[in-house]
């Protein structure tokens, strides 16, 4: 995950699951990827776990880390290396962006997501094929054995020439209850600004426990390193009291 700028004025806010994911607020970039495994316990009732998952990405320049907290509808993607914190409410859409380096933060509400996304069709005539419902991965007909879970082989296209080669392992532990929270975020995704920037994942019949994109003749491939169903502490999805707003810096004088 790449943080590029902090230097312009505009936001957007689409997450892939397990691809792409983009965020910039104030000029603010990051690209990466990152797996989200979502667990659901079911009982007679509902009871939620929390989730800490951590996956690592790597392409020809560099290896990242990632770790994804989730707690109830909210979720925060932490990047130790860029010394970056997004933290989303998955139902408002609201974001903070917590720059960890100087303690500043970028806010950005959902509704102004929401009137940026309006625009945006209004400038394209509903033309951006990044609108379009996603399409759906297609099966291959070969299998791997991804680390130590046999998986099948799914191949996928989506907007702007992107495709991505991901690693389904049918007999992930708990995927029913897995699923669940697997279609709460892909209704995230839909009603997002990028709904065809990845495929809805609880369609698949198991879990994708690696992932190879391609992007403008760059690849990256994502796989999991770790996840934990354990309690996730509330404050960590609220804005720290010690961090202030981020300011833009001071021109400089010709």
């Amino acid at each position: 995950m790449d943080l590029n700028a902090l230097s312009a004025t505009s936001f957007d806010f689409s997450m892939r699951i397990f691809g792409f994911f983009r965020h910039s607020d104030l000029g603010l970039r990051v690209s990466g990827y990152f797996f989200i495994f979502l667990v659901l316990l079911c009982s007679s009732g509902v009871l939620r776990a929390d989730l800490i998952l951590e996956q690592q990405t790597s392409d020809s320049n560099h290896t990242s880390v990632a770790v994804l907290k989730l707690h109830g509808d909210k979720m925060r993607l932490d990047q130790p290396a860029n010394a970056l914190s997004v933290i989303i409410d998955l139902k408002t859409r609201d974001s903070i962006t917590l720059l960890t380096t100087n303690k500043t933060y970028l806010l950005k509400f959902g509704s102004e997501v929401r009137w940026e996304m309006e625009e945006e069709r209004k400038r394209s005539h509903h033309t951006n094929e990044l609108d379009s419902p996603p399409t759906q991965p297609v099966p291959t007909g070969q299998s791997e054995i991804v680390n130590d879970h046999p998986a099948a082989i799914y191949t996928w296209s989506g907007a702007k020439g992107e495709t991505e080669t991901l690693w389904v392992a049918t007999n992930f532990p708990n995927f029913d209850a897995i699923r669940v929270e697997l279609a709460k975020l892909d209704h995230f995704n839909a009603a997002g600004p990028h709904r065809n920037a990845q495929p809805e994942l609880a369609r698949l019949p198991g879990m994708v426990v690696k992932s190879e994109r391609v992007s403008k003749g760059h690849k990256a491939t994502t796989t999991l390193v770790s996840v934990k169903v354990e309690p996730v502490e509330a404050s960590l999805f609220a804005l720290p009291a010690d961090y202030a707003p981020w300011k833009r810096p001071a021109a400089k004088k010709p």
